[in-house]
């Protein structure tokens, strides 16, 4: 017996199995299968208030669901065909939320979502850029054009934790620089607070005058040129770890940062060692004589 073909994410080409779901998990009997009008109604209905980055990732990974059951088998076996670790709980979201709606507007008996397990999560700690890191990077930026812009741009995703898309669309009248903070549209399509940096930038320029993968092809040069990772996230953990290690509460860091979850900022700021936290201690606290 042949093994059942996988899928991978985000992109990826549809395997054998999404393009003719006639195994048992994918037809079960008695059962409604997931169809492309179930998901036009779903897409239709979230457009108003939803980001674009969100619709996408709904296209992503909602397609390749279309001609699963709707039922915790077709839900397992969809995404157990998934190969790309820890982008299974984007998966996992998505049809949470799907199922939710269809629920909710009679498209479906029960939720089947219920009985699903999240994916596990791998508890690897991804790359944060450190101070140091971030002082080689913005010394590799004088070799080229684009110099004061780059550092620019690096500064503020280092120093104010803000996202790719929060840095690519930021504009000179968003700032207020009397309070030291700037209004940016962030995640869920919501508007939020986050700390201002770049002054001397956006003195002259009304914004950074790159899209977000132009943000990104420069990241990927000097990832090559210095042997640093990074990219966008990887700030935004750096800045996030900074600050937990200055001694600011994860709940303080969770506000700046504009994270909806402090799980995390917990989970990012697991490389605290014993000596940080020794160093925050005596930052804040007078040793007794």
């Amino acid at each position: 017996m042949g093994l059942e073909p996988t899928t991978t994410c985000l992109g990826s080409k549809h395997s054998t199995t999404e393009l003719h779901p006639q195994n048992k998990y994918l037809k079960a009997k008695s059962s409604q299968v997931f169809t492309s009008y179930l998901f036009d109604k779903f897409i239709t209905n979230r457009t108003s208030g939803t980001s674009q980055k969100t619709i996408t990732l709904y296209h992503f990974a909602l397609d390749k669901f279309i001609g699963y059951s709707l039922t915790p088998e077709g839900i397992n076996a969809y995404l157990n065909s998934l190969t790309c670790g820890n982008a299974k709980h984007n998966y996992f979201r998505c049809i949470k939320t799907l199922c939710r709606w269809l629920y909710q507007n009679d498209y479906i008996q029960s939720n089947p979502i219920e009985k699903v397990s999240p994916p596990k999560r791998q508890t690897k700690l991804l790359p944060a850029i450190s101070k140091e890191q971030l002082q080689t990077l913005l010394e590799h930026c004088e070799a080229h054009e684009s110099c004061e812009r780059d550092k620019a741009i690096i500064n503020l995703l280092w120093y104010s934790g803000m996202r790719l898309s929060e840095v690519a669309n930021v504009k000179a009248k968003d700032f207020d620089w009397d309070k030291g903070t700037v209004i940016v549209l962030g995640k869920g399509n919501k508007y939020r607070k986050a700390l201002a940096i770049g002054k001397q930038w956006f003195a002259t320029h009304d914004s950074f005058e790159v899209t977000a993968r132009c943000i990104q092809t420069m990241l990927q040069r000097l990832t090559i040129e210095t042997g640093i990772h990074c990219n966008p996230h990887s700030f935004r953990r750096g800045f996030c770890v900074h600050q937990v290690k200055s001694g600011l509460s994860t709940r303080v860091v969770q506000a700046l940062g504009g994270w909806e979850q402090l799980t995390m900022v917990e989970h990012y700021s697991k490389s605290l060692s014993f000596d940080d936290a020794l160093d925050v201690y005596h930052k804040n606290n007078q040793p007794r004589l």
